[in-house]
């Protein structure tokens, strides 16, 4: 996780950093794949503030505390504002509350539905398996050498010279087959 620290009117000492960054550390437990923390200290005229802005992949978290004579009071109370954050968005995530919870009608009319089409076509094939990646930007010659080091038998790439989504796969006479799409 980055953190950044910012102080305004006040010099930022290595006993805060250490007090924030072992705070900051417990919240890996809450939400594991934090990306960024940014901590933003200042004095105005008769009270210390603290703002904690944790960024993850799914979530954004702020917290801000006031004290009028304690700096690490300040970062305490928006830790615990950011824990409490943290906290609800972990039990979100697992969803503890919808086992006991009644399906709308809307939905079980949906789900019949689904049901019904799922018996005509019970000899089709379906997906069991679904990825999703980011393509990267290459040749299609460069994706032709990709693919002679991979064991499978395609490879999906973002062509470099057309920006357009392509695949190269192999031809059971050993040469490589490009499908590019025309939109």
């Amino acid at each position: 996780m980055d953190i950044r620290f910012t102080g305004q009117n006040l010099k930022i000492t290595e006993g805060m950093k250490a007090h924030l960054q072992e705070r900051l550390s417990k919240f890996e437990k809450y939400a594991p794949r934090l990306v960024e923390a940014h901590i933003f200290l200042k004095k105005e005229k008769y009270f210390l503030k603290a703002e904690v802005t944790l960024v993850a992949k799914n979530l954004h978290a702020f917290g801000e505390g006031n004290s009028k004579e304690n700096i690490f009071a300040a970062m305490d109370e928006a830790c615990d504002r950011v824990e409490k954050q943290l906290k609800k968005f972990r039990a979100k995530s697992k969803d503890h509350h919808r086992h006991g919870a009644k399906i709308p009608i809307k939905v079980m009319r949906a789900m019949k539905m689904m049901e019904s089409e799922s018996a005509v076509s019970a000899g089709a094939p379906k997906i069991v398996h679904t990825e999703t990646f980011a393509p990267k930007p290459m040749s299609a010659e460069e994706a032709s050498l990709q693919l002679e080091l991979l064991p499978e038998n395609f490879l999906v790439f973002l062509n470099q010279d057309t920006n357009v989504v392509n695949v190269i796969y192999k031809r059971k006479d050993g040469n490589h087959g490009l499908i590019e799409p025309s939109f």
